[in-house]
């Protein structure tokens, strides 16, 4: 028995050696320091985002989610943040952010969205990929405002096209100015592509709680009927495979055989203190 233990601590112990890293520990590491403060890789991604300075590239393979798993569970490759500045605040209410990046689509996405019966008219056609998501802390299911894509329309932000799907395989700009509120002093604006300060964005809306899903039904995971008032936000970037709740089996996300791929770069969060050129409503 003693060479058998002399034989264990030899090579770094017996039991040890087959307990693999935590993988939170293993994924917080991987994120570079070009990238901005504060940014971790979320523990549920199913893979790695892979980052070479300037770009962080996200991608889901057939592998990673087939068609059974994916209509059941959610599926993603993110990174999130929730905090500003090096010394990690918390995102509260009453403060104002602008969120800014850069994207990349694989012209090989063929997902067409689906028909949304319960959503507002703005959102009645819909899909059930994100790449980018804001959600209220400590409750996943209390999300907010979603950046969806999908091969029918493009790039869409609450029902509004921000870039068509003619335009996959391009790399276009996202800027969205934000007063988190629990009450009407909330403001949303919405730019694709263009200046931040001139011309009209594709969404805008004033005098409203920004801590609650303006179109809140079951297909946006806000769970209606339910209140919630979060205090501080998060913002997850990357690939976001919602579960299908409907029984029409055709709006399951398809995957490609050679994946899907988002790639992002220039990600940019800034808390605002004086905002020009604001557009109130659109």
């Amino acid at each position: 028995m003693r060479w058998l233990l002399a034989a264990c601590l030899l090579f770094a112990g017996c039991q040890t050696a087959t307990i693999p890293e935590p993988a939170a520990q293993k994924m917080q590491s991987a994120v570079p320091d070009w990238m901005p403060p504060n940014f971790i890789i979320d523990q549920a991604s199913t893979t790695v985002p892979v980052f070479n300075e300037p770009t962080v590239t996200f991608e889901i393979n057939r592998t990673d989610c087939p068609v059974r798993t994916c209509a059941v569970n959610k599926i993603q490759t993110t990174i999130s943040t929730g905090k500003a500045w090096e010394e990690a605040v918390e995102w509260e209410l009453d403060q104002r952010f602008l969120f800014s990046f850069e994207f990349w689509i694989g012209p090989e996405l063929d997902y067409r969205g689906y028909q949304n019966r319960d959503a507002k008219q703005t959102d009645q056609f819909s899909s059930h990929i994100s790449i980018a998501r804001w959600h209220g802390v400590g409750d996943l299911k209390n999300q907010l405002f979603d950046l969806k894509v999908d091969a029918t329309r493009g790039v869409t932000f609450m029902g509004k096209v921000c870039i068509p799907p003619s335009e996959f395989g391009g790399w276009h700009r996202f800027n969205m100015r934000i007063r988190w509120a629990n009450d009407d002093t909330g403001f949303l604006e919405v730019r694709c592509d263009g200046s931040l300060h001139e011309g009209l964005p594709i969404f805008a809306a004033n005098n409203f709680p920004t801590n609650q899903a303006l179109h809140c039904f079951k297909e946006n995971n806000c769970e209606p009927g339910v209140e919630k008032s979060p205090r501080n936000f998060n913002m997850q970037l990357g690939l976001i495979l919602d579960p299908v709740t409907t029984r029409a089996k055709q709006v399951s996300p398809r995957i490609p055989s050679q994946g899907l791929s988002v790639k992002m770069r220039r990600i940019l969060v800034r808390r605002l203190y004086v905002i020009f050129g604001r557009v109130e409503e659109v």
